[in-house]
């Protein structure tokens, strides 16, 4: 029984010891005092006293790097805020040299101008929005000029007033740069394939002009109705010297006269919901990208890159 009395007193008395040494705090330096001599206080403490963790590293996780492919950070998109692939800059650039309409305009084509024929350069707009991207002003540079995109009429007015403003493209269009020359530059219609008649553009303007409705012609005669769909082609104006003609008819005379010029085919479908093509056509009067070989820039007004196009 004695013994056990002892042994009971030892661990009382060592516990107390324990107790004093604790509250003192020279366990708590001690401890620090170890993390110090180990190194480890700036990245990993096996104990910190006074906080609700335990065990915790730094404030920046130490991870593998992201896997291939991964976007970075760049100029936020015109029309999305849309990151770049880091595989997709252009060697020699940098993400901050980029347009935020990178790759949102794209060189489409690029054909040099030779002895015997005009230069083309077509621009793509692809991106993800209904909002437009104003391109006037933007440079075309190349290693032997530079051009920039001008202004255009956007719907031709049959009175010839309609002004010129700047090119505003949506997802679809394509913008047509031609080192020859035209009266004007214009984003093409339903109509416009008339005018090639009234003007000289180069190359002809397309003619694509809206058929005849048969319904509006029913009236007329069977031989005016005939000249009308098997002679008079899209976009043509009759010729009333032809033999086809009927002659003295002057109820399908009048008809040809109203009805199949630019006047009356903008009258007649200015209000169609695809009256307005995808296509703006523009006339330089320069040729500056190299018959052979090129690198060509496109230049937002910033001077950032939107594309770059070698051949």
């Amino acid at each position: 029984m004695g013994g056990k009395i002892w042994f009971i007193i030892v661990i009382v008395i060592a516990l107390g010891i324990g107790l004093y040494i604790y509250s003192s705090g020279a366990f708590v330096n001690g401890l620090k005092s170890f993390n110090a001599l180990i190194g480890t206080s700036s990245t990993f403490s096996f104990f910190n006293i006074g906080s609700s963790s335990i065990a915790h590293g730094p404030s920046a996780p130490i991870g593998p790097p992201p896997p291939a492919g991964t976007t970075i950070g760049s100029p936020s998109s015109g029309n999305g805020a849309n990151a770049v692939n880091p595989a997709d800059i252009p060697a020699g650039f940098t993400a901050a040299q980029l347009s935020p309409y990178f790759h949102e305009v794209l060189f489409g084509s690029v054909s040099p101008a030779t002895f015997y024929s005009y230069g083309t350069i077509a621009l793509d707009a692809y991106f993800n929005t209904t909002s437009t991207i104003d391109v006037t002003g933007w440079q075309i540079r190349s290693t032997i000029g530079d051009e920039y995109v001008p202004q255009a009429v956007n719907v031709y007015d049959p009175t010839g007033f309609a002004p010129a403003s700047d090119i505003e493209i949506r997802n679809g269009d394509t913008v047509y740069l031609y080192s020859s020359s035209a009266p004007f530059n214009l984003r093409l219609n339903e109509c416009t394939g008339y005018m090639a008649h009234v003007a000289n553009f180069v190359p002809a303007l397309p003619a694509t002009c809206p058929y005849t409705d048969r319904s509006q012609i029913q009236g007329l005669s069977g031989a005016c109705q005939n000249y009308i769909l098997t002679t008079i082609g899209q976009c043509q104006m009759p010729d009333f010297s032809s033999p086809q003609l009927p002659n003295a008819d002057y109820a399908c005379m009048n008809y040809l006269e109203d009805n199949f010029t630019y006047r009356s085919c903008f009258d007649q479908h200015s209000g169609d919901p695809n009256f307005l093509s995808d296509q703006v056509w523009v006339w330089t009067g320069d040729n500056v990208v190299g018959q052979y070989h090129d690198t060509i820039q496109l230049l937002d007004r910033n001077g950032l890159l939107v594309d770059l196009y070698t051949y």
